[in-house]
């Protein structure tokens, strides 16, 4: 019987390729969308009227 021997290569680049992936989604995730966050909030902030401006 001839047996086939598994590719030694390609799995752990499919790993190393999902690992990497899924770090990067993390990365974007956390860092990224806080930054934007700041960003949003700074012009949150502009907008708004001061309290004083109503007296």
């Amino acid at each position: 019987m001839n047996t086939k021997k598994p590719n030694k290569v390609l799995a752990p680049l499919v790993i190393a390729g999902i690992t990497i992936g899924f770090f990067t989604a993390a990365y974007r995730f956390i860092f990224v969308k806080s930054k934007q966050d700041e960003q949003s909030e700074r012009e949150l902030e502009k907008e708004l009227p001061e309290t004083d401006e109503f007296n």
